[in-house]
């Protein structure tokens, strides 16, 4: 692959864990401020880790 390919997918990577990130902070945050699984807070925490999760499974998939 070539340089930019290169870069493209360390973007790819970098930005999926960051969503991961925010997902697992938002979770933290609504629950140790009181939050419920039916909250806001938890609701878009579960999104945002799965738009993580699965922006990097395609990514790996895309590469073979």
């Amino acid at each position: 692959m070539d340089r930019r390919g290169d870069a493209y997918q360390g973007a790819v990577k970098t930005f999926s864990a960051a969503f991961v990130a925010i997902g697992l902070l938002l979770l933290v945050v609504t629950l140790a401020n009181g939050g419920g699984p039916a909250s806001t807070g938890f609701l878009m925490g579960i999104l945002f880790c799965a738009v993580g999760v699965g922006r990097f499974w395609i990514a790996s998939r895309q590469g073979r």
